[in-house]
């Protein structure tokens, strides 16, 4: 082949670069190309987790005395008991004469078989261990320091009757046998549970960290991995961050209502460090600081109306000057170099328009930087997403019409079919009371909801998120809340294959309105007198609502910015 010359050397070369230039860009960019194709997590939805108890069918935990009550002298007659002695993770280390420390560990439906029989039961020390009421020691495969143990229907009680103070039992685990071997390589939470959270984009820990009512305040005060139980003071914050590792999940955490600088600065530097870099967390100044039911919203209007005067919107604005400070020690401190990860969350009544306009400006609080709360790193306003469809009934038991439907429909066998017409066209109970008249059903009042509040986010230059939400169909705190047969009804409409139509209806509608983020409340919780909770009753057994909400999850895609997670979690220093 013959050498180029100069003159066509140049000139080829000429050509070879308008070519490239206006070549589509499969050179220079192709490390973007194949950054943007990684796998990510594109589910959509966000799941609350029910709070730590040993009556909860969530069972998270491969060690139930994770989720197991106060040391009780459960065979003590005396009214006035003597206190148990514990050391300060919660272990007995003596008992005084005739005293006992018993634990129910784990209370089963009465209704089925417990979802795992067999437990390994290990402890360290000297003393004696015997169980009582649903609970049977298999003596034959037991020798001191490990039992095996069969759990039944009902209480199951471990109760410690003698212990050496010089060694006492402690550090007692109570396992499945059949996750023993998990447990024993380090494992914390149970597969089973975990196969059925993981899908979730985020997960809510408000129950889990006992937010309500908290009295949390020091960062000394908070509860630690090594606690006997976490059912009394709430998940560790460890904990948390590595269930969000586990699962890949956003995190969503809410701040104690009393917690100090300091808490909340260590708080965030713990998150920082155990967290894996790729998720984002989601930062909310307690739960509902507005719901007077709590004790964080009479705390909020104490501290507000020290600072702001006695208005009634004290508390409101003391709420949203809370949620700035914490807002800025996450994203402006802690987190400066990556504050994209964090999401600065207002919580708002969904149903007082106009409420949030004193937390969001919180006129009257002397910043520094002169500017109003929301414009200190907000993120979100966050509303419920709940319906009801006004089938909870009164509050006052003069409402004598109201009242009597609600009751025949529990009877009658075309109440569960007006029930969901009442959902979603509030036409069955119209005539029945003055609130009722203008209720046009379920999903006319979220379409009326997200009109307001996205134009209110917007306006603040916020997105909207849904804090919780989920059917709310109970009579909770009403006239009609101890009335058996509409338990009973409630219960059969949560487990009508309807359900999950509405669901789905709902989901999409809030999509579709502009809503970002929803969080489900909660993932698995049994029917009571109190709601219908969960959107699965138990661990080993599926629901509509559960069947709507997962295809929802799966089908379709966040769509909201950034929403997206990498499947490959970045591993972090410090991480549990």
């Amino acid at each position: 082949m013959k050498s180029l010359s100069n003159k066509a050397f140049l000139m080829l070369s000429a050509c070879l670069i308008i070519y490239l230039s206006h070549a589509p860009r499969a050179f220079s960019d192709d490390k973007n190309l194949i950054k943007d194709q990684k796998p990510a997590k594109k589910n959509s939805m966000g799941m609350g987790l029910n709070g730590v108890a040993d009556w909860s069918t969530q069972m998270p935990f491969l060690d139930l005395m994770k989720q197991s009550r106060e040391w009780n002298d459960w065979r003590s007659k005396q009214k006035s008991k003597t206190a148990i002695e514990t050391d300060n993770l919660g272990w007995v280390t003596k008992l005084l004469p005739d005293q006992t420390a018993g634990t129910v560990f784990l209370v089963s439906p009465q209704d089925r078989d417990p979802i795992y029989t067999n437990y390994v039961v290990d402890y360290d020390g000297e003393g004696e261990i015997q169980y009582r009421w649903s609970t049977k020691k298999l003596t034959e495969r037991s020798k001191p320091g490990r039992h095996i143990v069969k759990v039944g229907k009902g209480n199951n009680l471990l109760e410690i009757v003698k212990t050496n103070p010089q060694n006492p039992i402690r550090n007692i685990s109570i396992v499945p046998e059949l996750y023993y071997e998990h447990f024993k390589r380090g494992e914390i939470f149970n597969p089973d549970w975990i196969s059925l959270i993981s899908q979730f984009n985020t997960l809510r820990y408000m129950d889990w960290m006992s937010t309500n009512n908290s009295e949390l305040s020091k960062w000394e005060e908070r509860p630690l991995i090594n606690d006997r139980t976490w059912a009394q003071n709430g998940v560790p914050l460890e904990i948390v961050a590595k269930l969000a590792n586990t699962t890949n999940t956003n995190l969503w955490i809410n701040v104690p209502h009393q917690a100090n600088e300091d808490f909340i600065n260590r708080a965030a530097h713990l998150l920082k460090h155990q967290v894996s870099k790729n998720l984002k967390i989601y930062v909310e100044h307690s739960n509902e600081v507005w719901n007077w039911q709590f004790k964080q919203a009479h705390y909020a209007n104490k501290n507000g109306r020290k600072i702001f005067g006695e208005i009634g919107p004290a508390f409101m604005r003391w709420h949203g000057m809370r949620t700035a400070q914490i807002c800025n020690i996450f994203k402006h401190d802690v987190f400066r170099e990556d504050k994209n990860r964090i999401k600065c969350v207002l919580g708002v009544q969904t149903a007082w328009h106009g409420l949030e306009k004193d937390a969001l400006e919180c006129a009257g609080w002397k910043h520094k930087s002169n500017l109003p709360c929301y414009k200190q790193g907000f993120d979100h306003i966050a509303i419920t997403s709940y319906f009801s469809g006004k089938l909870g009934g009164p509050n006052d038991k003069k409402e004598k019409k109201y009242i009597e439907k609600l009751i025949d429909w529990a009877s009658s066998p075309e109440g569960v079919d007006l029930a969901f017409e009442q959902l979603q066209t509030g036409n069955p109970l119209r005539s029945a009371g003055k609130e009722l008249k203008d209720y046009n059903g379920i999903y006319e009042k979220l379409k009326s909801h997200m009109k307001y509040w996205t134009s209110t986010a917007k306006l603040y230059g916020l997105t909207l998120i849904a804090y919780e939400g989920g059917q709310h169909i109970t009579a909770n705190g009403r006239a009609l809340q101890n009335n058996k047969k509409m338990t009973e009804f409630y219960t059969r409409l949560n487990d009508d294959e309807r359900m999950g139509e509405i669901y789905t209806k709902l989901l999409e509608l809030w999509k579709d309105s502009g809503g970002e983020l929803n969080v489900h409340f909660v993932d698995i919780g049994t029917s009571t007198k109190w709601g219908s909770w969960g959107a699965r009753k138990y661990l080993d057994l599926t629901s509509p609502k559960w069947t709507a909400i997962e295809n929802f999850n799966n089908s379709t895609e966040c769509w909201w910015s950034n929403c997206s997670i990498p499947i490959e979690t970045q591993k972090v220093k410090g991480a549990p």
